[in-house]
């Protein structure tokens, strides 16, 4: 004589909630290799285990993020399985199939960070085997703001949540719930960013053997120490003109510096300054933003004559 299968099945969760209340029996579940280490929890001892290990491409995350730029996208891969208690085999007969929700969120980062995941609730099915994985997907993306330190090695903490399976009356969980936290780390690359200031302006009057200096102001607008490189790319023969060669700035730190001119016997009229000013890392030199060309008038028009000079004072 068949059975319908509901009785069935409620003469099977009515044996098991039977032998929950004999005592708490080791579990016999087999270890599983975790990808990424897991906090440690409390197993269900009748029932069903569930687990959860993330993964990712170490690749993705190992080239530093420069701030402002593109955002650095991550595929996220959760593994889910479950392990049995002593009456594992029989609930996960009862249960094979069964989707679960797992809920992914970002739990903690820097302020200067900003971080989205692209579906933060997955669903997963019970398999019909112990240590049977499944394997879902999401993406994490990660974009840092201006202020984010140089070189700043940095996590953003991801974690996964699987809730607890009760059986009849919600009384007894038959699949112990989980939560798995990890740390994908990245790194703050470096930004160069130069301000120039001409407190006195681009034009100055340099009249014949006479040594005349005009400021140039610099701001490190970037975010890591920066070591500015100075040249003075061009000038007219017969002109002694010159920079200091170099320049280090702070974060946010202004600096003045000086172009020196000395113009020749006899010069009349106007010439063009060209100089070029490359922010280079301090911590690593080889990192090297865009060079900035600044270029200023030098002139000088002498009085035709005494009289003239002298009327030109007395206006």
């Amino acid at each position: 004589m068949n059975k319908n299968p509901r009785i069935l099945k409620g003469y099977t969760i009515g044996i098991v909630l039977l032998f929950v209340g004999t005592g708490f029996i080791p579990s016999t579940a087999a270890s599983v290799p975790i990808i990424v280490e897991s906090v440690t929890r409390s197993g269900n001892f009748f029932g069903l285990n569930s687990n959860i290990a993330i993964s990712w491409n170490a690749n993705v995350t190992e080239e530093p993020i420069v701030p402002r730029g593109e955002l650095r996208c991550v595929e996220l891969s959760m593994m889910f399985w479950v392990t049995w208690g002593i009456f594992g085999r029989l609930i996960n007969y009862l249960l094979q199939g069964q989707q679960i929700i797992m809920k992914l969120s970002v739990v903690d980062k820097p302020e200067w960070c900003t971080t989205t995941i692209s579906q933060g609730t997955l669903s997963v099915t019970i398999p019909r085997f112990e240590n049977n994985y499944e394997i879902v997907h999401t993406y994490l993306t990660v974009m840092v703001d201006d202020n984010a330190p140089a070189f700043e090695l940095f996590p953003v903490t991801i974690q996964a949540i699987i809730e607890p399976l009760h059986g009849p009356f919600g009384l007894i969980p038959v699949m112990q719930g989980t939560t798995e936290t990890v740390n994908v780390t990245f790194t703050v690359g470096y930004k160069p960013l130069l301000n120039f200031d001409l407190p006195e302006g681009n034009i100055i009057e340099t009249p014949p053997l006479v040594q005349v200096q005009l400021p140039i102001g610099i701001t490190n607008l970037g975010n890591g120490i920066t070591i500015v490189e100075n040249e003075v790319v061009s000038y007219p023969d017969g002109w002694t003109v010159s920079l200091p060669p170099q320049l280090v700035l702070e974060v946010d730190e202004y600096k003045e510096i000086n172009l020196s001119i000395i113009a020749p016997y006899a010069f009349t009229d106007e010439k063009s300054i060209t100089m070029s000013f490359t922010p280079h890392s301090f911590d690593n030199y080889s990192l090297v933003g865009q060079t900035t060309i600044v270029s200023v008038i030098a002139y000088y028009r002498p009085p035709k004559n005494e009289k003239e000079y002298t009327k030109l004072w007395i206006i």
